[in-house]
């Protein structure tokens, strides 16, 4: 669905294509001149975080990742949008999930409908890049919750919230890393090359939106680290409480195997000593014990137990 905004006082115009179809698609083609091949870019669920410029058409084209959800399921948690400059248009590609995004640039626009086009890009993408910093606060915080909850009882439920918190920050780190390379492209481009030529503003706000995009780039590879860590840790502690019960039962089995061999050789029938006396039994209780607590005590010791 192609939804087109009026002209703004900068005559800079809005085109926002929610779920494009194969109308929407001619339509472009026919009206503004758009190609296959970035139309195809624009709505690929999977296209990295990039930017190109096609020198034909004279068209930008924008690829970059928004943040979707903190706690969904690894293919919701982030997803790409795509933007498309031409002239004085500026092309808004979203789907279902990311459709909010055209109500930020609307709303960026109205704020100040003197700004060129270029101005809504950097304004949107900053918007866009300010909003990772939420969903990093309620990963860290549902990171802390897990961990009070593992160092009182460990289940199976933290651990299964622990392993998607893990996956769901890899997620967002490579989408954060995909986010810098796109800006560390688009800066390149501009400051450069002799396709455009920003001013002293526009040029400070491209290095804003760098400084933030980096900034969130490091807090979640630390908070990847964090997790990590968290995760290792409480391997380790499993694998000890794992050692410990084994040491115990082999303790045991150790002890335990000498009463029956004793009390094997008094059951068979052949001579003993004592063996024919009424309180042979008491004897064998006793040849029995003493080893088993000469072995208790060898462990100890010997620091096993």
């Amino acid at each position: 669905m192609i939804r087109i905004s009026p002209y703004t006082h900068a005559n800079n115009q809005i085109i926002a294509i929610t779920d494009m179809n194969q109308a929407d698609r001619e339509e472009l083609k026919t009206n503004y001149h758009l190609t296959d091949e970035f139309l195809n870019y624009a709505v690929d669920p999977v296209e990295r975080a990039r930017v190109e410029y096609d020198e034909l058409i004279e068209t930008w084209l924008i690829v970059y990742n928004v943040p979707l959800s903190a706690t969904g399921s690894s293919s919701q948690v982030i997803k790409p949008f795509s933007l498309m400059v031409r002239r004085n248009q500026l092309f808004v590609f979203v789907t279902d999930a990311t459709k909010f995004i055209i109500e930020d640039a609307t709303v960026l626009t109205d704020q100040d409908q003197t700004q060129g086009v270029w101005d809504s890009v950097f304004n949107l993408l900053y918007q866009v890049t300010t909003e990772f910093f939420d969903y990093i606060q309620q990963m860290s915080e549902m990171r802390v919750h897990v961990e009070e909850h593992l160092r009182h009882d460990a289940t199976s439920k933290q651990i299964f919230q622990l392993a998607d918190l893990s996956k769901n920050q890899i997620y967002f780190l490579t989408g954060a890393n995909s986010n810098v390379v796109a800006l560390s492209q688009l800066h390149l481009l501009m400051t450069r090359g002799d396709k455009i030529k920003l001013d002293k503003r526009s040029t400070e706000r491209l290095e804003d939106i760098e400084v933030e995009a980096r900034q969130v780039q490091e807090m979640l590879e630390l908070n990847v680290d964090i997790v990590d860590k968290v995760s290792n840790t409480y391997n380790n502690l499993l694998n000890n409480n794992l050692n410990n019960v084994m040491k115990i039962l082999t303790v045991y089995s150790v002890v335990l195997m000498i009463p029956p061999i004793i009390f094997g050789f008094y059951g068979m029938n052949t001579f003993l000593p004592l063996a024919d006396k009424n309180w042979g039994w008491i004897f064998t209780i006793i040849i029995s014990v003493i080893p088993s607590v000469w072995v208790i005590f060898k462990l100890k010791h010997d620091h096993f137990l």
